[in-house]
């Protein structure tokens, strides 16, 4: 047997997001003499984060975890054969947090599974099946600071904070799905996947007065991705172009129709000598409020999507390779439809929101390999549609990870 040691929370994050085979990302692997590779991986973070609201909200003070929750997982490898290398990853992801029964919990906190897939990898590319994170979206929360921090919040939280999802970009969400990726081309890759439509929950109660009727995936969602990477002396560059499409049937006002989600958000960073820069900009229709975590408010009372687009910038230096001061401001507009502006629409939920945007300052230190300390400021600004009145709310998180 072998025990081996490799890298930090970076590799299960990556394992998660970009699908490599799990026992070849992992931080400690057994394997055996049959050639096959078993290993685990995780972390455990926590902060102390207090909430300033100035608009008359009130304010909050929360011990939890940040955008990320718990994760453990265990990841399979096996002797290739025949050119191909078949891999398989499962994890858990337990929340740190109380999960108040104010919040729907049962104040014992909650349990998600986010990961369960299998990959087959050969001179063809790959092949993902199963649950993963998305393609569209996914380097956007991968490459955001707040991706170890906490970012924006909502007062209490359920399972995890909402980082920069909302205010700067669309959500990639874990997803069920059947992915094909490319291999490398000279820097660039492709990726293709057929996905479980997401529903719409709630948006046909709302539309029948409060009656549930049945919501109907017409058809699958479609999501793909094109990127390029390369590195050259002192640094490296990545550029991505995302998109996805999928249609939903609903009753609106008594009327069955079909509604569409459509996206697409391209983005770049650049590291040189310590330095990084990221960007991003998206443009979408029918995903609503939060990076679609609200998907009432992606359409009006009559079906119509709405429309919305954003983006966030973000800068860095890196101090002696182990510390990251970084800031980013970001913003996510959701428009009204043309039916709400003239009043043959009611304005529904979250609907009334116009512009979500967050300013972020932090220092992410890492004392070891295993251990990373956080500070993050974060003021937080919600403006809505047909008032000069917002919500303005500053955020300061103390806390860290430890990996493994």
């Amino acid at each position: 047997m072998k025990l081996l040691k490799k890298s930090t929370l970076a590799s299960l994050v990556g394992a998660a997001a970009l699908t490599a085979a799990g026992a070849a990302n992992a931080t400690i692997v057994v394997g055996g003499e049959n050639g096959y590779e078993f290993s685990v991986d995780g972390n455990i973070n926590q902060f102390y984060t207090y909430a300033d609201s100035d608009n008359g909200g009130a304010d909050n003070s929360e011990v939890a975890n940040g955008l990320l929750p718990t994760f453990f997982g265990f990841n399979v490898a096996m002797p290739e054969i025949n050119g191909l290398k078949v891999a398989a990853r499962v994890s858990i992801s337990p929340s740190t947090n109380n999960y108040s029964t104010e919040n729907g919990g049962n104040g014992s906190g909650s349990m998600e599974q986010r990961e369960a897939f299998a990959t087959v990898d050969g001179s063809f590319g790959q092949v993902l099946l199963g649950k993963a994170l998305g393609v569209y979206s996914a380097n956007n929360i991968l490459l955001d600071q707040t991706l170890y921090g906490v970012g924006a919040t909502t007062g209490e939280s359920g399972t995890t904070t909402l980082g920069r999802i909302g205010y700067g970009y669309d959500y990639a969400n874990w997803r069920s799905q059947i992915r094909y990726t490319t291999p490398d081309m000279n820097g660039f890759k492709a990726a293709v996947a057929i996905v479980d439509a997401e529903d719409d929950f709630g948006f046909d109660n709302i539309a029948d007065g409060g009656t549930a009727s049945s919501r109907f995936e017409d058809d699958p969602r479609f999501e793909a991705s094109l990127s390029y990477a390369s590195s050259f002396d002192g640094g490296s560059v990545k550029f991505w172009l995302d998109g996805m499409t999928q249609e939903v049937t609903g009753n609106f006002n008594g009327v069955r129709r079909s509604v569409d989600s459509n996206a697409y958000t391209l983005g770049g960073q650049v590291l040189f000598s310590g330095f990084e820069l990221v960007a991003a900009y998206y443009d979408n229709e029918g995903v609503g409020d939060l990076g679609g975590l609200d998907r009432v408010s992606a359409y009006d009372a009559n079906g119509n999507e709405r429309d919305g687009d954003g983006y966030y910038v973000q800068g860095g230096y890196n101090f002696a390779g182990t510390t990251w001061l970084k800031v980013s401001y970001g913003e996510s507009t959701l428009d009204q439809t043309s039916d709400e502006k003239t009043g043959l629409a009611t304005t529904i939920a979250a609907g009334s929101v116009d512009t979500r945007s967050m300013t972020t300052v932090g220092i992410y230190h890492d004392v070891t390999a295993n251990l990373k300390l956080v500070a993050e400021y974060s003021q937080m600004e919600t403006e809505f549609h047909g008032t000069d009145s917002d919500e303005d709310t500053d955020v300061l998180s103390l806390g860290g990870f430890i990996s493994w």
